[in-house]
């Protein structure tokens, strides 16, 4: 689905990574954040291939200094319900699974991005530029 996938007029974004709980969690955050700034009407959500639990603490630390409470995050695993509502799917640092259809959402994979539990501040510096070519795009597209 593209843009026109929309939920109560909202289009909703699924970020993707291994285990749900950091590169994804830290995107979804900062996508949340930099689309309400902006008045783009999209929401996302964080997904993991394999998700594990808890949030590792060094991460939770530097997203609460970022601003976000991530104490009661629950990492979900992507289903095929989150890619037939989704306007766009990102794996970062992670691979679309097989049971993933063409053409049911637009797809993008994000390679590059550093190791967050080990660079926290280039890792979610380089999830914010991309973002923001993500929202600019979005809020471009049509309904």
């Amino acid at each position: 689905m593209s843009a026109a996938a929309l939920l109560g007029g909202v289009v909703t974004v699924v970020f993707v990574c291994q285990h749900g709980n950091v590169k994804s969690l830290i995107a979804r955050e900062w996508f949340n954040r930099m689309a309400a700034e902006r008045g783009v009407a999209a929401r996302a959500v964080s997904r993991g291939v394999t998700p594990e639990t808890p949030v590792p603490p060094a991460i939770a630390e530097r997203l609460s200094r970022d601003g976000f409470d991530v104490a009661h995050f629950e990492p979900l695993a992507l289903a095929p319900a989150d890619a037939s509502g989704a306007a766009r799917i990102v794996f970062i640092g992670a691979l679309p699974p097989s049971w993933l259809r063409p053409g049911e959402a637009k797809v993008d994979v994000w390679e590059g991005i550093p190791p967050a539990t080990e660079r926290y501040e280039a890792s979610r510096d380089a999830l914010r530029d991309r973002i923001g070519a993500l929202l600019q795009g979005l809020a471009r597209e049509k309904p």
